[in-house]
């Protein structure tokens, strides 16, 4: 019966190493994000020692592995977890070795050279790895660093953002474009699992937020990555996160950021010769000499904390972070209104001579009902452009065709928008070590985001985008045998959002002019991805072969309101003579050739903007049956 059992087990092992290398012949390699402890057995003379018994050892959770050192004195360790080791080698007619303070580093060899003393075997020689993260990679060819977690929560961060760092490598820029790659060439994985945004991949939004005080650690390899770590021409950006282990430990912290140390805007503090508080804009009685506008509301805190230990000694472990984000907030916002002369049909530009030319709503109805010329203009379009200079009078002119001295039709309103945001998101990881050849790991990411967006104007709709992304997954380590590993992994990445529109109208305009609301219509997606993962590796002799898989399943899920809507513009683009030069050769037409009240260089498209609103004709409309946009 024994004899049976063995034998089906090797039949089954058997059977499982074909289909993966099956597999593998036609999948990508797996990618997953563990590392490699890899060093040279020598004695006193410098010379090999094979056969030496090297163990492989965690002293925070007391996992630990075995091997072998080869002809050439080699051993290795593959797929082992990211985190610190000791190394203890024992070999017959020297004394034990004992190497602490080893850091096994994610998606690099970590490399660890042990001299042995001709001794008794009883004997112990203990030492403390001075290796530290060797700066010139002589494993293999790959180019990027690790950055361990004391780096990641003791670096200035901006809101404790762990994406800012995986730009501070050489050869990437500050946009995510790395040595030449697009900046959506990069592939991101979270504990060997992908967590990239799968619409756009781009490097600085990955699905799910990392939380700083969750990351273990992380590596950029920005060049010459290998096969194991998957595809994509960019960065391969591997994070892992913490675990637990047999002691506790927790953290708590909160940063607090307030208006106080906070500069005014430069174009707000400019205001101030010539614009009110925001309470005197709004009710039309703003005067020269008041107040400038106030500076942008920004109250910001970031709170959040950690813990992890032991459900059982040895055995079961866990671990979980939570990082939260408040900001009362406010966003400068600028936007073109009209004047208050251009609400009453008036058109003004800056003429031939230097000076102003006014012509009244009369002048131009004359203009423009004149040869051939049968559109003339629209009181209608004058009563909504009077309307919102009533409502939004000008108190900025860096926008328009207007200065504060010289203003024509249209200028800026600005203003202090609300844009409240609250971010939460939470990490758990359970480990489980079933025996020595057996463990396994869970880990679980939620996130729950809602982010304000600046209005079109103080009173119109203010909506806030929401977000609720959620991912896991569940890996199991099998040591086979001294020499091989397999490494699974199963996991989901869920992506989900929604950004409210600000209107349910038709969309109506007046194109460089003013517009009413920002247009914007309701939009959301999910976007779950599968990933299956498995690697294997086998140290045989002097060589590690490595096998894997990476099955991804991707479902996209979305419904987009853009296309449900009218839309009418009033677009100078569309006139004859393009670029809507017929309405500024009109305005010339009228005065004899030569005239100083013609057009002044320079301002021709601030009047056929301006005469375009005032005709008040919709030139370019598209018209919808009212449908919903989706995409699966």
């Amino acid at each position: 019966m024994k004899r049976q059992s063995l034998l089906a087990n090797t039949i089954a092992l058997t059977l499982g190493i074909l289909l993966i290398i099956a597999t593998a012949a036609v999948s990508a390699l797996g990618q997953a994000g563990t590392a490699t402890v890899r060093g040279t057995v020598t004695d006193p003379q410098d010379k090999v020692v094979p056969g030496a018994t090297v163990t492989l050892i965690n002293p925070s959770t007391n996992a630990s592995r075995t091997t072998t050192s080869n002809n050439d004195g080699v051993f290795t360790f593959e797929q082992v977890a990211v985190g610190d080791y000791r190394v203890e080698v024992a070999a017959k007619g020297f004394k034990k070795a004992v190497v602490t303070d080893v850091h096994a580093l994610v998606a690099k060899v970590t490399p660890v050279d042990v001299r042995v003393e001709i001794g008794n075997v009883t004997e112990t020689v203990t030492v403390a790895s001075s290796m530290g993260e060797v700066l010139v990679n002589r494993d293999d060819g790959t180019l990027g660093n690790n950055f361990v977690n004391q780096q990641i929560t003791q670096l200035p961060l901006e809101a404790r953002n762990v994406v800012s760092l995986l730009t501070l490598q050489p050869g990437v820029t500050p946009q995510g474009y790395v040595t030449g790659a697009r900046s959506d060439q990069s592939n991101i994985t979270l504990d060997g699992i992908d967590i990239n945004e799968a619409q756009t991949n781009a490097i600085g939004s990955p699905v799910l937020r990392l939380n700083s005080e969750a990351i273990e650690e992380f590596r950029v390899t920005t060049a010459n990555p290998n096969a194991n770590q998957g595809r994509s021409s960019g960065a391969q950006i591997s994070l892992i996160t913490k675990s637990g282990t047999n002691e506790w430990h927790g953290s708590l912290f909160e940063a607090h950021r307030n208006t106080v140390f906070t500069a005014n805007d430069f174009f707000n503090n400019r205001n101030g010769r010539y614009v009110a508080t925001d309470s005197a804009v709004i009710l039309g009685t703003a005067k020269v000499g008041d107040l400038r506008n106030p500076r942008p509301k920004l109250l910001r805190n970031t709170f959040g904390g950690a813990l992890g230990g032991p459900i059982v000694k040895d055995k079961f472990f866990f671990f979980y972070s939570f990082e939260g984000r408040r900001d009362a907030a406010e966003t400068t916002v600028v936007r073109v209104v009209p004047l208050a002369s251009l609400g009453r049909g008036e058109l003004r530009y800056v003429n031939a001579g230097g000076g102003i030319t006014t012509l009244n709503a009369s002048q131009l109805q004359t203009i423009f009902t004149t040869g051939g010329n049968v559109t003339g203009v629209n009181p209608l379009a004058f009563a909504a452009l009077a309307q919102a200079a009533s409502k939004y009078p000008a108190n900025d002119f860096t926008v328009g065709d207007s200065t504060l001295a010289t203003q024509l039709n249209t200028a800026g309103f600005r203003f202090n928008a609300k844009t409240p945001v609250a971010l939460n998101s939470h990490t758990a990881r359970f480990d489980y070590k079933l025996n020595d050849r057996h463990s396994f790991f869970l880990r679980s990411n939620v996130i729950y985001d809602k982010t304000g967006v600046a209005p079109r104007f103080p009173d119109t709709t203010a909506v806030r985008n929401w977000s609720h992304p959620w991912g896991f997954v569940a890996g199991h380590t099998w040591t086979v045998s001294n020499s091989l590993v397999n490494n699974f992994r199963y996991g989901m990445t869920r992506e989900a959002f929604t950004n409210p529109g600000d209107s349910t109208q038709n969309a109506i305009s007046f194109r460089f002019i003013f517009q009413p609301v920002n247009f914007s219509r309701t939009r959301s997606r999910t976007t779950p991805v599968q990933n299956i993962t498995d690697d294997l590796s086998w140290v045989r002799g002097s060589h590690t072969w490595q096998f894997g898989a990476n099955v991804r399943i991707i479902r996209n899920h979305s419904v987009d309101f853009s296309s449900s809507f009218d839309n009418a513009i009033t677009n100078p683009s569309f006139y004859a003579s393009g670029a809507g030069a017929a309405q500024s050769n009109a305005v010339n037409a009228f005065f004899p050739a030569g005239s100083p009240l013609r057009i002044g260089p320079g301002f021709t498209s601030a009047v056929q903007n301006a005469v375009t609103a005032l005709i008040g004709r919709f030139l370019n409309t598209r018209e919808s049956f009212h449908s919903i946009s989706m995409e699966v």
